[in-house]
């Protein structure tokens, strides 16, 4: 028992460490930002107008690249064609990440590793374990970038129904890199549509980051599409849970009832039994290694819902009622009853932009136009915006850089 508890200890230490870099590491990017800039929002600044950003310019508003990846092949190469091309992008990505964190943290992810490492998914250890083979980098680094990504995306979703289609819209901006800007621009160079493809056939979508195994956007078409919200913001008076947030992706991999939320949402895609009402009921019970909300619509009418969860249990089902006028939900990151944090209100002109359009008139160009582009719902860090119709089967992404957007 002494042994068993000493082991332990050993490797709370080990978490305890990594996560102090990483915080450390949070804390200089934010220190790094331009303090002549004002942050959005803030006491004493005269609020921004709602207006177009520039489309067009430096990259912004072209498709995302698209590539199919067969789930029929090994987990462990079923990746290589991706990482050929993007293996460039990626080392830039890595190495701007990790030339920021001590040699230290190397060191005790390779040892948290260790103890870590059967616990995980087969597919996401050997997906995992093949990526890092072709960039030539540790099997620890790629574990540790793809929980990063777990914590550092702020986002817009919108689920829309049409009153003249009939066809509900589910639309996305990633905002990723809270307080690292320079790592918004690094992933778009990595951003990409996925195809994954099983028997031959098309399976599901995601939008993602090549090197990330799991699933922040996708859509399994005619059965139902899902984003997922980082929830770091929470209570009264909402602040950064940066920490909390570190802490609970390592908590994940050293219990075994907590699972990361993209990789269970990656497993619901690839699920061929999945219902629009199972996924919803998985996602309500399921316990998860962060505090999240995922917006899931579906292709029958009344298909959609924003699940506000904890680790252990759901606090919020938001249900959409067109028959009753509420035609359109809009989450970001904080919860939707409370008042919004006066820095970061995207939600109100998101609301306002689709009431104007209204529903007779929303389609995914006018949600892409009229409300993904207006500044601040896009903003420096929007890395990508992604709009599908479950039952229509359509789904496409854009490239986002506005540099004269608010920071963040």
């Amino acid at each position: 028992p002494h042994e068993h508890s000493s082991g332990e200890m050993r490797v709370w230490s080990r978490v305890l460490v990594v996560c102090f870099l990483c915080l450390c590491l949070v804390v200089g990017e934010v220190a790094s930002l331009d303090p002549a800039r004002p942050a959005r929002g803030g006491v004493g600044v005269a609020p921004r107008r709602l207006k177009l950003a520039p489309l067009g310019s430096s990259g912004d508003g072209a498709q995302l690249p698209k590539y199919r990846v067969d789930l029929d092949q090994p987990p462990g190469v079923r990746w290589n064609d991706v990482m050929k091309d993007k293996r460039a992008a990626a080392h830039k990505t890595i190495t701007s990440l990790f030339a920021l964190l001590p040699e230290e943290v190397h060191t005790e992810v390779d040892k948290l590793v260790l103890h870590v490492e059967e616990r995980l998914p087969v597919w996401a250890r050997e997906e995992m374990q093949g990526i890092a083979a072709a960039l030539n980098v540790t099997f620890g680094d790629i574990l540790l970038v793809n929980f990063f990504f777990e914590i550092t995306p702020f986002c817009t979703s919108v689920i829309a129904r049409s009153s003249s289609t009939g066809h509900l819209y589910h639309a996305r901006n990633l905002d990723f890199g809270f307080g690292m800007p320079s790592f918004s621009e690094n992933l778009r160079d990595l951003a990409m549509d996925v195809e994954f493809i099983k028997g031959g056939e098309p399976a599901f979508m995601v939008t993602t980051f090549a090197g990330y195994v799991g699933a922040a956007t996708g859509m399994r078409s005619g059965v139902f599409s899902v984003t997922v919200n980082e929830r770091e913001m929470t209570g009264p008076l909402p602040i950064p849970n940066l920490l909390k947030g570190v802490l609970n992706l390592f908590n994940a991999i050293l219990t075994t009832d907590a699972y990361p939320v993209t990789w269970a949402t990656r497993e619901a895609l690839e699920d061929d039994a999945s219902t629009f009402n199972s996924v919803v009921k998985m996602f309500s019970e399921r316990s998860l290694a962060t505090q999240i909300y995922l917006i899931i619509g579906g292709a029958s009418e009344g298909d959609g819902v924003v699940l506000t969860r904890d680790h252990n249990s759901l606090l919020d089902a938001w249900k959409m009622d067109a028959a009753s006028g509420e035609w359109f939900l809009v989450q970001t990151n904080y919860d939707h009853w409370l008042p919004m944090p006066i820095w970061d209100n995207r939600r109100k002109p998101a609301e306002k932009a689709l009431s104007k359009v209204g529903a007779d008139a929303i389609l995914p160009s006018s949600i892409y136009s009229n409300v993904l582009s207006l500044d601040p719902i896009l903003n420096q860090l929007t890395v990508y915006s992604t709009i599908m119709s479950c039952a229509e089967g359509k789904y496409e992404s854009f490239l986002r850089k506005c540099e004269g957007c608010s920071p963040i």
